[in-house]
């Protein structure tokens, strides 16, 4: 009796990519069954795919079927990704997002548009944080979620005096003071 076992393939993480190339990666991966449509539900056509960044992807990133359909959400270079989407990004004027429980990694994939991001030892000991780390996770934020973040401006190589957000973290494992 012959036995056939399924073959997956990793689908890597697209969110924030220009469309063509999380579209030349996918094809790379063994992922060739591939479209796109529009996050904003405008229908447009993606026909510059240069010009369009990745807002989602159909299936999630990880092991899946390579003959599986892979669909990529994405919006026009210049536009935001909707709220809630892997590919959101807030910028200075947006209303802050709630990130309580969020590693530090993808809370600061959210805010890598906003200069003057802080992360502080919530339990008070002072200890660095190694940031954009998986390690740690989000208890609270300064602005609360649903407040404006304001701009904040600095020279180039100086440290900012008045971060635009703080975010208080802890270890992973650790329990929010």
């Amino acid at each position: 009796m012959l036995a056939l076992t399924a073959c997956t393939s990793t689908l890597p993480d697209m969110a924030g990519r220009e469309l063509q190339a999380a579209q030349d990666d996918a094809q790379e991966a063994g992922f060739n069954n591939l479209t796109s449509e529009d996050a904003l539900g405008q229908g447009r056509a993606q026909v510059w795919d240069r010009n369009w960044v990745v807002c989602d992807q159909d299936p999630r990133p990880g092991e899946a079927d390579p003959d599986e359909l892979v669909t990529f959400t994405v919006v026009k270079t210049d536009e935001q990704c909707p709220a809630g989407t892997p590919g959101f990004r807030v910028r200075p004027g947006d209303e802050m997002p709630d990130l309580v429980g969020m590693n530090l990694f993808d809370a600061g994939e959210v805010l890598v548009l906003v200069n003057g991001v802080e992360d502080v030892d919530a339990t008070g000991k002072g200890r660095s944080t190694l940031a954009q780390s998986r390690d740690w996770k989000v208890c609270s934020h300064e602005p609360a979620a649903g407040e404006v973040i304001e701009e904040v401006i600095s020279q180039i190589g100086e440290p900012v005096e008045d971060p635009a957000i703080t975010l208080h973290v802890v270890k992973s494992e650790e329990k929010c003071p």
